[in-house]
């Protein structure tokens, strides 16, 4: 009996992408730690991640073995790259045109913190690249692998199941504002539209790591400034 509950908790398909995947994006937030507000920042970002992954973790670690959507995270085909560069395509978009009401909203709802960029120019390369892989691997695993497997286990429909981990993937970014929030639920929905579609978690991570790419890089600002 003690051995079925160790292996329970202890749950391979689970804990696997918990330490190995979303571990390193935790580690990459300490190079943030000289922001003025990092306390507030880890407060509300990185804690609530956490909170989150561990959350998922223990609700999905003592279900069935056979997941609805099993974790696979392959060399992309040809026909999830696509799926992974249209939704990229459709974030970068979207943000471009609602740009000015993201603003707005964020300018006047509970903004509380915003996202550091570090001052070493180094650090801030680093953080633009493999950074961004690390924060599209932790929330892809955590916001669609864990989230979404949990919902269809919970005899959720899938479009329900898109509907409210959407809802849930906006509601961690309260702390940036409304607007925020806003431009999150279109991108849980994307991202988890093209998650469901690939069951390979691959595609997501790259349209998710592509945009915060472009995003950080200065690429919306730039193309919101042209239009």
């Amino acid at each position: 009996m003690a051995s079925r509950h160790s292996y329970e908790w202890w749950r391979p398909d689970a804990l696997l992408p918990a330490l190995i995947i979303v571990g390193p994006y935790y580690f990459n937030k300490l190079i943030y730690l000289y922001f003025p507000s990092y306390p507030l920042f880890v407060a509300t970002d990185y804690a609530c991640r956490t909170f989150s992954l561990a959350f998922l973790y223990l609700l999905l670690r003592g279900k069935p073995t056979s997941l609805p959507i099993p974790w696979r995270l392959a060399m992309p085909s040809t026909k999830e790259l696509l799926k992974a560069l249209i939704g990229t395509i459709i974030l970068i978009g979207s943000n471009v045109v609602g740009m000015t009401l993201i603003r707005y909203l964020n300018t006047h709802s509970w903004r509380l913190t915003r996202f550091p960029l570090p001052a070493n120019s180094v650090l801030q390369y680093f953080d633009g690249t493999v950074g961004m892989v690390f924060v599209g691997l932790s929330e892809e695993a955590i916001f669609r692998f864990y989230l979404i497997n949990l919902l269809l286990l919970r005899g959720m429909s899938l479009t329900m199941t898109i509907v409210i981990s959407t809802l849930i993937f906006a509601g961690i970014h309260w702390s940036y504002g409304a607007g925020a929030m806003v431009f999150a639920t279109l991108a849980g929905l994307v991202l988890s539209i093209i998650f469901v579609s690939a069951r390979n978690l691959t595609a997501p991570i790259i349209a998710h790591a592509a945009f915060d790419a472009f995003f950080f890089a200065g690429g919306v600002a730039f193309l919101w400034r042209l239009a």
